[in-house]
């Protein structure tokens, strides 16, 4: 669909027809995917999972032990692997229509003319096409999540972080019902994004794929029949955890979906935080709470020359919510399947790459995005000193403190729905009769912080 070369680190492109824009004009940032997602991918782990099997059948004593040579000449059909030799699989499949059986079929006529033709009959002996397709997805999802996504998902928790340190005594204003409420400083509310991505990083870097290795059913009918003597369950729980997958020994023809549906939920919820996480960021650019960097060449708008948008974190905001639109699907759709098999999953697996490749998206749109912005400083502090009825709630307390019950209504009749200047709040205290407190005289809107700084330091 498109060309691709590569010369002194520059890459050109001719995306023009493609359709998915991850393929179009997202490529760039993300044609690492290939590497995982691509039908390339998905077929040269298909001979990965061939290969192997036929290996443990001569390590079980069903087919007769190979020569190194022998050895080597089946790893060199997974390692030097191609686009040529793809496509003479896709020629088979084009033939007869099975993707899995147009594999066995390849390695067939790669076998025929070797002295490894005699054991030709025990390529895909026994299996079903998914006992092929489970183990070489969850290897890709399980080589995904171990290679790119945790290293990008820490690498912006950590920026995150950072950031929550480096601007710890930034003071804002907190709004709650959209409205003022009391002080806080940016980087505790960075901080609360970088505690609640961390429990679910956790998640990430602990989770295991499944893996079913049992026939047509999923009980062993054709290996058993050959086989008795054999354990079955054992061998099967073996092979599939070689592969560092997890083994599942119930199962239908298919390996159900809740092992990558509770994946796919633990990414979700990452999402849900990081686009909370994305408006509010772009609700403090609003406010004028953080400024953005400006790029000399970049363009805001068509017509408004004036213009920096805070496009990044709208761009996550789209990408994440398009990968959870995704997710959703997943969840409903593969939670089920009819009886024992039907192929309605199999279109869907095809784009999981995409559903994860928009939500890679996202993570690098934010990541871009906090790189260009900073705390508007002038603009705080005149916010801070316009604003002292943030202070009305210490002043309640004191009252309650001497057993004044209306404390909260006079303070209410007083303050209710004004702004106050350092001297309206002066003058308030004057009006309810602590004028002479200094711990309220001395108070400002930076100091009326509770313990905001030590739960930044005990990150």
């Amino acid at each position: 669909m498109y060309t691709k070369t590569v010369k002194k680190n520059t890459t050109s492109l001719n995306f023009f027809d493609s359709i998915s824009p991850l393929d179009g004009r997202y490529f760039l940032k993300l044609h690492n995917l290939k590497d995982y997602f691509s039908e390339f991918s998905l077929v040269k782990h298909r001979i990965l999972i061939e290969i192997t099997y036929l290996c443990l059948l001569s390590k079980q004593k069903i087919i007769r032990d190979f020569q190194k040579d022998e050895q080597d000449f089946l790893n060199n059909l997974f390692i030097n692997f191609d686009k040529k030799e793809f496509e003479k699989i896709k020629k088979i499949e084009e033939k007869i229509n099975h993707d899995v059986k147009a594999v066995e079929y390849y390695l067939q006529k790669k076998l025929i003319k070797t002295s490894l033709k005699d054991i030709i009959s025990f390529i895909h002996f026994g299996l079903t096409s998914e006992d092929i397709n489970n183990l070489s997805y969850s290897l890709i999802l399980s080589h995904f999540k171990k290679e790119i996504l945790e290293k990008r998902l820490d690498r912006l928790i950590n920026q995150i972080f950072l950031l929550a340190k480096e601007w710890k005594n930034e003071v804002i204003l907190a709004r709650t019902h959209g409205q003022i409420a009391l002080p806080t400083t940016i980087g505790k509310e960075l901080i609360n994004y970088y505690h609640r991505l961390k429990k679910q990083f956790q998640k990430i870097k602990n989770f295991q794929f499944e893996g079913k290795f049992n026939g047509a059913v999923g009980n062993f009918n054709a290996l058993d029949f050959a086989y008795s003597d054999k354990n079955w369950l054992k061998i099967s729980e073996e092979f599939v955890r070689s592969f560092g997958l997890q083994p599942n020994l119930y199962t239908t023809q298919i390996l159900f979906y809740d092992n990558y549906l509770e994946f796919f939920q633990i990414i979700q919820l990452i999402n849900l935080i990081l686009i909370d996480f994305s408006v509010n960021i772009w609700q403090m650019i609003m406010l004028e709470i953080f400024e953005q960097r400006k790029k000399e060449e970049e363009v805001g708008s068509s017509t408004m020359p004036q213009k920096v948008n805070p496009i990044n974190f709208e761009q996550a905001e789209g990408s994440l919510g398009v990968a959870n639109s995704m997710f959703n699907f997943f969840i409903q759709k593969l939670s089920h399947s009819r009886l024992q098999r039907d192929l309605s999953d199999s279109i869907i697996r095809r784009i999981f790459g995409e559903s994860l490749g928009f939500t890679i998206l996202g993570w690098q749109s934010l990541e871009n995005g906090l790189k260009k912005i900073f705390p508007n400083k002038s603009f705080l502090k005149e916010e801070l000193n316009n604003n002292y009825q943030v202070l009305t709630e210490a002043v309640q307390i004191v009252l309650r403190l001497k057993n004044n019950i209306k404390a909260y209504d006079k303070v209410k009749e007083l303050s209710r729905g004004k702004k106050m200047t350092k001297d309206e709040y002066l003058a308030l205290l004057n009006k309810l009769g602590l004028k002479d407190n200094k711990k309220l005289k001395d108070l400002t809107p930076e100091k009326y912080l509770g313990l905001v700084k030590k739960l930044v330091e005990k990150s």
